[in-house]
This record gives structure tokens, sequence and C-alpha cells, in this order.
């Protein structure tokens, strides 16, 4: 027999209280010397200009770190290793392989699948200008333009600021531990869901700040998400500066073929689990999950986690010991051309 799921309440998040962080890195004194004064008020758009046709603000960071790098809450500013913890995330309970899941779903398909996606996760008007889906998290998802202040699925606000403290005191074990529970590529998912779901009632100006929130927490994972996360977001960034110019009608309620423009189009080839190859932090025998009923969104069980039953360390079939009866290894984990072994 096959030990039974139970259930999780959400990842702890972001502490209500926040530690005191240490003060943050000095930048080296060439970037203090050449950018001293270079504060708030500093025409980036004009520096722009003298330095040629560089379109700056499409650049990670923008302007201000396009010119320098190193400057406080940059990405280019975190060393490497901060730069993998701001991609970690935690995928034994299969909460964010669910979701990872569902997302992959959602958009590799055409404008047909698209238009299902309400029935696919249950979506609800819940008043307020308030939609909640269930797309695999622990609870259903709330989203709409009062929530985009939040990560999706929690009630903490969104602060690249915070995020960046954190990624430089990771020899922390409580402040590792927090980053791994917010999950940023797992939120930034969350958050492209959410802003499809306001496109889909019209609500531009939910989108609208969906996509904002997503502009500013993109370019912290844009240079670790291909390479050390099962997340794929193919044109993400194109897609996000194709929003810096989008003018809401007064009211803020689109029409079908504005939608139709503001809508993510990635690459469906590249809307799939990823192999080996591809990523160090692939997990290719789980996503997308050949079963969720295998491994439940928020299993605290060893022999519910796709992450160990399905390792190919384990052996060519996996953990043995998660398997029985009807949960067999053919079922719940994925194989190299469905061979139904790893090797």
């Amino acid at each position: 027999s096959r030990a039974g799921p139970s259930s999780l309440s959400s990842p702890s998040l972001v502490a209500a209280t926040r530690p005191q962080m240490p003060l943050l890195t000095p930048r080296p004194l060439l970037a203090a010397l050449v950018f001293a004064g270079a504060g708030p008020w500093c025409d980036w758009e004009g520096l722009a200009g003298v330095a040629g046709e560089e379109d700056c603000e499409s650049k990670p960071g923008g302007c201000r770190c396009y010119y320098d790098a190193l400057a406080d809450n940059c990405p280019q500013s975190l060393g490497q290793d901060s730069q993998v913890m701001l991609c970690g995330c935690i995928y034994s309970d299969n909460t964010w392989l669910t979701v990872l899941s569902n997302f992959i779903a959602a958009f590799r398909g055409g404008a047909a699948d698209r238009a299902s996606l309400g029935s696919r996760f249950s979506v609800k008007l819940e008043g307020n200008g308030i939609l909640s889906m269930d797309v695999g998290y622990t609870s259903r998802v709330q989203c709409g333009a009062a929530l985009a202040q939040v990560y999706p699925g929690t009630s903490f606000e969104v602060s690249v600021e915070e995020l960046h403290q954190f990624a430089r005191n990771i020899f922390s074990g409580e402040v590792r531990q927090k980053l791994l529970d917010v999950c940023v590529p797992g939120r930034i998912a969350l958050q492209l869901l959410c802003l499809h779901a306001s496109l889909a009632v019209h609500d531009g100006a939910g989108a609208q700040a969906y996509a904002a929130q997503i502009a500013n927490l993109f370019p912290l994972v844009e240079g670790c998400v291909q390479q050390q996360t099962p997340f794929s977001f193919p044109g993400l960034g194109e897609y996000l500066r194709a929003w810096k110019g989008v003018q809401l009608p007064a009211g803020g309620a689109l029409d079908s073929g504005r939608v139709a423009e503001l809508t993510w189009w990635p690459e469906p080839g590249l809307m799939r689990g990823k192999i080996p190859e591809e990523s160090e932090v692939h997990y290719f025998p789980c996503v997308p999950l050949q079963d969720k009923a295998c491994f439940p969104a928020g299993a605290d069980n060893l022999f519910t986690s796709c992450e160990n039953c399905c390792d190919p360390a384990k052996g060519p079939t996996g953990d043995a010991s998660c398997f029985g009866g009807e949960w067999t290894f053919a079922r719940c984990c994925r194989t190299p051309g469905g061979s139904g072994r790893f090797y």
C-alpha cells in the first residue's frame, strides 16, 4: 500500500517582523567616483543619448543599473551564489511542481486553449475586482489590481529591496529558508497567471499592475532561471518591455482586440519540461507531472513526493518503496521516450 498524503498550509513566507540586516556592501571606489551624485535626479535618458543608441531601459534594472551595474538593488550587484539562491524553491512537497505543470499547460496552447483556462482553473469572481483560481497551489490563488502588490498566494508585499538584503546574507540559514519559501520563479509564474486572468475579464489596470511587478522581479532571476530551475519564461523580457509604453483607456477596461495584443505568446516548443542538458535543476521526471493524483500539492510524506519517488539516483525505476498497487512507477514518473525506466 502507498502512504497517503496530508495537507500542508501555505509555505511560511517573509516574516511580518523583518530581521535587521547588516549594511550593504560598499561599491568599488571607481563606481563611486564616476557616478557620485547620480541619485534619483540623474537624467538617465540624457545619459543614454550621450553614450549612443543603447536602449538602457530594456536592460536588467533599467538605465540606472545599465550605467552603474554595482549600484544597490541592481541584479549585477549580487554575487553568483546570491543570484542562484534567488532562483531557489522547495519542490519536495509537489506544490511548485504542480503550479509549474499548470503554468506550462496554460501557455503552450493556442487561442482556443487559452479560452478554456477559466474552466480549467475553476476561476471564480469574488467581488470588488478580485477573482480566484485553482492553479495547483496549496490554496486558491486570488488575483486583482488590489492584490498585485503582494506575492500571489500570500499577504506579504513584494519587495525587491528586501530580496536583495536576503540575497546578501545567504550564509544565514534562516535567510536561505525564507528565500526558498518565497520561490521567486514560482511567484513570477503565478503573477503571469494572474495577469492573464485579469486580461480574461478585460481588466487592464489589474494586468498592468502585475506586469509592473513582474518587471521588477524578473531581472533578479533572469540570469539563473534557465540553468538553475525547471521554470521557462521564453521571451518574457521582450513581453514586459512592451508593457512599458501601454496606455490604458479611461476606466482601464480593454476590448478583445487590445486583450489579444497584450497577451504573452511564448514559443510553444519551449513551454515544456526541461531535459538534463538544459538545466542543472530540470526535474524532468516530474515536469509536467505525469499524474497529479500520484503527487498531491502540499504532501509532507516522502512516499508522495515526486522529487523523492521519481529520482533517477534511486535506481532505474526510482524509489521502489513509493510504488505499489495502482500507484506504479509507469503511472507516476516520466521517463525518456516513455520507456518505463530511466536507464
